[in-house]
Order: structure tokens, then sequence, then C-alpha cells
């Protein structure tokens, strides 16, 4: 049994490795799964159609949903004008981070009648599905207009995982979504916070366990280097040299991002 839930999955090619497991776990619960994509990387470098065409070709019930590239949409502020403008405009959002939020409030115009809830991934967080539909078998969602769930999160590889959980992922309920704001810097958290109570944070699953695994800095080098070009954060932090001098060396046992700790676990992918 699927529940009256679509997942919305924010996708573009340098998460080949993960968008099959991502769709494919997303199946065992989801009443319907809709992927955003744009024509452009979010730095304004063309997508790999190619790489795209295939993805779709794949998984023909999913319903995937093209969007063009704008960069008059991306330029990026100096972060301190960027503060200052959003608290006069709130609804403006610049750079990379504008489009993200822009896939998931364009994913949620092709919901379909019958869905009530609408869970919001990026294409490299995997659930665990069958532990998430059984969480989701006991209705206690229902209770609550949204809900983050933990999520494990790795370093390098799909066995180094945190031993600090994260929530990055979003369930809302689709009444909700009226109220919810989509297009502001702090992306998910934001459309979080938005939404009225009762909500919950950090949710676990049945075994006390997260159910979501987020491999957003599980990646080869070359994808990484990818991602820090287009991702929201492009301009915090000097991510090529960190990454270059990342992989200069074997794990250390901690990432340079949160500085967390990790232990070494069986992979729930294999990539």
């Amino acid at each position: 049994m699927t529940h009256s839930i679509a997942t919305i999955i924010n996708f573009c090619s340098n998460d080949k490795l993960f968008i099959h497991h991502t769709i494919n776990q997303v199946k065992k619960f989801s009443s319907q799964i809709i992927i955003p994509y744009c024509d452009h990387f979010y730095d304004g470098t063309p997508e790999d159609q190619s790489l795209i065409s295939k993805t779709i070709a794949k998984h023909p019930t999913v319903k995937f949903i093209p969007f063009q590239y704008d960069p008059n949409a991306t330029k990026t502020l100096w972060r301190g004008w960027q503060f200052i403008l959003r608290r006069l405009t709130k609804t403006q959002v610049w750079g990379p981070q504008h489009w993200i939020c822009h896939a998931r409030l364009l994913g949620t115009t092709y919901l379909k009648k019958n869905i009530k809830y609408v869970l919001f991934l990026d294409a490299d967080e995997v659930p665990d599905g069958k532990r998430f539909k059984g969480w989701l078998d006991t209705k206690n969602y229902q209770k609550y207009n949204a809900i983050k769930s933990a999520n494990y999160w790795y370093f390098r590889s799909p066995k180094h995982q945190a031993t600090t959980f994260e929530d990055s992922s979003l369930l809302v309920k689709r009444t909700s979504l009226t109220q919810a704001v989509f297009m502001d810097h702090d992306e998910r958290n934001a459309t979080y916070n938005s939404i009225p109570h009762p909500k919950k944070r950090m949710v676990l699953g049945l075994d006390s366990k997260p159910m979501i695994h987020h491999y957003g800095w599980a990646k080869p080098k070359a994808n990484l280097l990818k991602k820090v070009k287009t991702w929201g954060h492009t301009k915090d932090r000097n991510w090529t040299k960190l990454i270059e001098k990342e992989f200069q060396k074997p794990f250390s046992g901690t990432d340079f991002i949160y500085h967390r700790r990790f232990t070494t676990v069986k992979p729930f992918l294999h990539l």
C-alpha cells in the first residue's frame, strides 16, 4: 500500500550516482513522484541532456518537469546587500538558491488531486523505503502540518557515516502549502518555519533511527567540485581549495564542513 503522498525530488545530472536509488526507494511509499530539472546547472553551464534523457526513459511513471535557466535570476550579490534586500523584499532569492527554491515550488503545481502530503527531497537524499513506509503506515504523520525527518549524513564515501544526525528532508500537509514560504535563502528550513503548528523536527523511524541517508558530500572529487560551483553556498568559502586539500590524503576521520565525528558502516548503497 502506498500513501497519498507525492515526492518532489530536486535533480541535476551531477547526482547521477543517486537518482535511480532515490526513485526506487520512494516508489515504495509514494503515490506520485515529481522531478523538476533545469536545462542548465545553476552556474549557467549547460546540463548533460543525454544523461537526463536516459534517466527519464528509465522511469516512465515519474513526472519529469523541465524548466529554463534565466541568468538574470542568478546574479549573486554581496552577502550584506542580500541580507538587506531580503528584509525589504522577502520573496526575492538570488544566486543558485533561486533555482533550488523555484524547482520545489514548480513541482507543487503538478500535484494530482488525490495527494494529501508532499515530501521534498534532493536526489542525493535516499530514503530507506521499506522503513519509511513502515513509519508512514502508523499514520502518526497525519497529526502534523509539517515534519522534518532525521537523516544520516556521509562524507567522501557511503561507509563514512557521521555520528551527528541532521534533518534536511521535509514532509508537508498539502493544505498547509498555501501558507508555506518557498522562495527564501533558508530553503526547506524557511518552508518548515512558515507553516503553523503542529509540526515536528528530527523525527526518527519506528526503530529510533534515521530513515534517510544524505549523500550530498559522499561523492567523488569531480562531483564535489561541480557541486560547490552550483549550490546555494557557493560564495561562503573557498570550497575548491578545501576539496583539493581534502583529496590529497586518505579520510582523516572528520570533515571540513561541520567537523563531525564518523563511524564506519556497511553502506546502505553500493555505488
